[in-house]
């Protein structure tokens, strides 16, 4: 882009200085203003592409300048509606935040976790009671040992 723009801008120059006649062209006839025009059209609109791309740039750095706050701001705000409102409200909802729902259990759902339950609190009692047997026996061996007998005393 560069070198082109150097190129043109000398064509422009050249032109002024040592045409002043119209030169045939592809078979077209052109005047140094129109000949010039040409080279001109390019570096005009390469000048306003520029402009635009630091426009765009510029735009972009305040868009992502906005989107940090905002992001910053998100956690903190949905905090503040979960206290506020709680996470199951409508109003928590109308915010954009998930709405933390529990699953409807089917009543075959719910069949199936109390016999699960019971089996486990079953199965806790058999471990309890294996424990306090183990723990019976160990003791009554040690009931049965006759105590120590002191010796006689001397006289």
């Amino acid at each position: 882009m560069a070198s082109r723009t150097l190129l043109f801008t000398k064509i422009i120059a050249a032109i002024a200085q040592y045409l002043t006649a119209a030169i045939l062209l592809a078979g077209k006839s052109l005047t140094p203003q129109a000949l010039s025009a040409i080279f001109q059209a390019y570096l005009q609109a390469e000048k306003n592409l520029d402009a635009a791309r630091q426009q765009v740039t510029a735009m972009m750095q305040a868009r992502d300048a906005a989107l940090a706050a905002a992001d910053a701001a998100v956690p903190d705000l949905r905090k503040q509606m979960a206290s506020a409102f709680g996470e199951q409200s409508t109003t928590y909802a109308a915010f954009g935040f998930p709405v933390t729902q529990k699953a409807e259990l089917t009543a075959d759902q719910k069949a199936a976790r109390a016999a699960k339950a019971k089996a486990t609190r079953a199965a806790h009692e058999a471990a309890l009671e294996a424990v306090d047997a183990h723990a019976a026996q160990q003791a009554a061996p040690a009931a049965q040992v006759p105590p120590a007998t002191p010796p006689a005393p001397k006289s």
